[in-house]
């Protein structure tokens, strides 16, 4: 089946229901006839930038990325901070470890804030890489992401 058709058919199932799960929506595809993997619906949800949000009666669902708000304390009102584990450093290289299934999630989330001192982040399952300039000191960064993610205090 055509990509864009699968990618406007994603959206639109995203937007009218509340998935928890890529097996849910992958059948859902299935009953709007599109078959298609995991892996390849995996992709497609870090290509149109979907991401999961907390929901009270699912646990966390996916979202469209236009749910997403800046405010003026926070980068947005749904990070999903519960799904944050730990961090950790190496020189400028900083390892977030997080719930299965979210950091690309966070890692969309960190370049959205355009952090002057992060030169970029790169996500798997449940880690994501934060390269940062040059000097910039650990205490730092940790003090800019909590300004910009107030909620994280608590679980750093």
């Amino acid at each position: 089946m055509n990509k864009i058709k699968r990618h406007k058919i994603i959206k639109d199932i995203v937007a009218q229901d509340k998935i928890a799960s890529q097996r849910e929506l992958q059948k859902k595809l299935e009953k709007r006839g599109f078959k298609t993997t995991q892996a390849t619906l995996s992709r497609d949800l870090n290509s149109l930038r979907i991401i999961k949000i907390p929901d009270r009666k699912k646990g966390h669902v996916y979202a469209l990325p236009d749910r997403v708000h800046r405010t003026n304390n926070s980068i947005m009102t749904k990070f999903p901070v519960e799904s944050f584990h730990s961090i950790s450093f190496s020189d400028n290289i900083a390892i977030l470890k997080c719930t299965a299934s979210f950091a690309p999630n966070i890692a969309m989330l960190i370049d959205e804030m355009e952090m002057n001192h992060v030169l970029g982040t790169i996500a798997g399952e449940d880690t994501v890489m934060i390269v940062l300039q040059e000097g910039v000191s650990k205490n730092k960064f940790m003090d800019t992401l909590v300004q910009q993610v107030p909620e994280l205090e608590n679980h750093i």
